[in-house]
């Protein structure tokens, strides 16, 4: 992971082959003490991915091995339990260009990720809301 670019809340960052995202993501934003930021695009492509989709109780999710192209990436990241929380959604086309996506559990960096995050000032929290569900929110001090 290279940060190509941070200043006044604007981040450029890239993930390499290999790492496991968005587990960096999550461990650069703890180290960073990055507590809230809407991550507003991306590109690239993974492998051995795991997405899902919250089917109103729990997360449903489904497991793709080959590497497939990321044609949308967004999200944003809060504080859960007292560490950053990275919560993505994703496009991705598999070898026949065919479209799926969902929430994005996990998945191998298999070229690159290039991504742009605009970081908030204020501190985004996870609450528990039933189920494995915890709703965004933006405490009131």
């Amino acid at each position: 992971m290279k940060v190509l670019y941070r200043n006044n809340g604007r981040t450029l960052i890239r993930f390499d082959i290999g790492e496991q995202f968005p587990e960096t993501l999550s461990d650069w934003c703890e180290k960073e003490k990055v507590e809230a930021a809407a991550v507003i695009a991306g590109i690239g492509m993974l492998e051995n991915i795991e997405i899902g989709r919250y089917d109103g109780k729990e997360y449903v999710t489904e497991k793709i091995q080959p590497s497939s192209e990321i044609l949308s990436l967004q999200g944003n990241v809060s504080m859960k339990e007292g560490k950053p929380f990275v919560h993505l959604h994703v496009s991705l086309a598999d070898e026949d260009m065919s479209a799926r996506g969902g929430h994005l559990f996990n998945g191998t960096v298999s070229m690159t990720i290039e991504l742009v995050m605009l970081e908030m000032p204020a501190k985004f929290v996870r609450i528990p809301s039933g189920g494995t569900f915890w709703r965004l929110d933006v405490p009131q001090d």
